[in-house]
């Protein structure tokens, strides 16, 4: 680019502040702007693999997740009495990386926004876009604040309800429900675990995470269709049900579910996917993250996907090259590479659930044993290439 840009970062998520970060560090002036107050967020953590980690160390704050993180090398399989069916490596794509590294969100939002600040940035919480207006030249927007500021380009990571989605793009990319549901709840950690453990069971699978001495986290992901209302009083006791009901009542890990029928820390969420086909950009105004491209969470990839998505547009923003020309190269290499791993993602979803059927179930742990560990390679393979 000729002269540094002035760029506009509509939300302060993982994706959004990384994008700043990067943005800042080529020479751009970035403002970030977030509709919430702070960074209070949903959710109690996230994982990164080795492509993830790669994208985080180009914006310094690899060694900050080091310090929060918790490092992991794979997953173990169980079936519903707790006999081992396969151990899954998440690879290892470069020297001094763990195969993934699992960190708070919260921690890492407070180290991102403390780094963004550092290389220049300025973030406005609590304020948003109310209206944009754009020309062959700049992008005019009139925040919430009613301030009126001309941008040379405009982001929006504002998630998988993006209202820029909505207003420049249509309604018709709007969140699509995929029929699974994940139920989240920590309990007091079982006696001698140490690793983590997925249990594959009857409709979905169980898995129980350690957090620390004392703690684990349990998530139950199962199909689910309809989004029904559950009465908030009794979630712990459903999800105690619905976990009970996928181990087919086995006596593992029984003592340790039976925690969750005293939760009040239940977190429920339905999933739904986003997809916005080529290109992601409207003139000067772009959208990225789970705006464009929510996905489920069976490659743990949705926060790496949204990371990426702001280091390449830095990588070809830094060249000798127009906007357009920028934008069309950043969406030569982030289309294939997005869509496949969201489409893998969702269709492990959808063989996890085809397990409902004693018959069914039967067929998916044979899978696991035999199948699943060459599919996992390709994951890592997947993952691995460039960004």
């Amino acid at each position: 680019m000729e002269k540094p840009l002035k760029i506009l970062v509509v939300g302060a998520g993982l994706g959004g502040l990384v994008a700043a970060i990067a943005l800042a560090q080529i020479g751009a002036k970035v403002d970030v702007v977030e509709i919430k107050e702070d960074n209070s967020v949903p959710g109690v953590g996230f994982g990164l693999r080795g492509n993830g980690l790669r994208a985080v160390r180009e914006v310094g704050l690899l060694e900050a997740c080091m310090q929060f993180g918790s490092e992991s090398t794979g997953v173990n399989y169980v079936d519903p009495q707790g006999r081992h069916l396969c151990t899954l490596k998440y690879g290892i794509f470069e020297e001094g990386l763990p195969g993934v590294l699992s960190m708070p969100r919260l921690d890492f939002l407070d180290a991102a926004t403390a780094r963004a600040l550092e290389v220049g940035c300025v973030i406005r919480m609590g304020t948003t876009v109310a209206a944009m207006q754009q020309d062959a030249d700049r992008v005019t927007v009139t925040l919430s604040s009613a301030e009126t500021e001309e941008y040379d380009l405009v982001i929006g990571f504002d998630g998988i309800n993006s209202q820029i989605r909505r207003e420049y793009f249509g309604a018709q990319y709007d969140p699509t429900p995929v029929g699974g549901v994940a139920w989240r709840s920590a309990l007091p950690i079982a006696p001698g675990m140490t690793g983590n453990i997925f249990i594959q069971g009857a409709g979905g699978k169980l898995v129980l995470t350690p957090l620390s001495s004392e703690i684990m986290y349990a998530v139950l992901t199962v199909a689910e269709e309809g989004r029904p209302r559950h009465d908030p009083s009794k979630m712990g006791q459903i999800m105690y049900e619905r976990a009970r009901a996928l181990m087919g009542h086995s006596d593992f890990m029984a003592d340790s579910l039976e925690h969750l029928r005293e939760s009040t820390s239940v977190a429920y969420t339905p999933y739904s996917i986003t997809w916005v086909p080529y290109p992601w950009f409207r003139g000067r105004i772009m959208i990225m993250g789970d705006a464009t491209h929510a996905m489920t969470p069976y490659l743990g990839s949705g926060a790496a996907m949204s990371i990426e998505d702001g280091i390449v547009l830095a990588h070809e923003l830094a060249k000798d090259q127009s906007l357009v020309d920028a934008q069309l190269s950043f969406m030569a290499r982030r289309l294939p590479r997005v869509r496949a791993v969201h489409e893998r993602s969702q269709e492990t979803m959808y063989q996890e659930f085809d397990s409902v059927s004693p018959e069914a179930l039967q067929r998916r742990l044979e899978f696991l044993r035999t199948e699943e560990p060459l599919a996992n390679e390709y994951a890592n393979r997947l993952l691995a290439q460039p960004y």
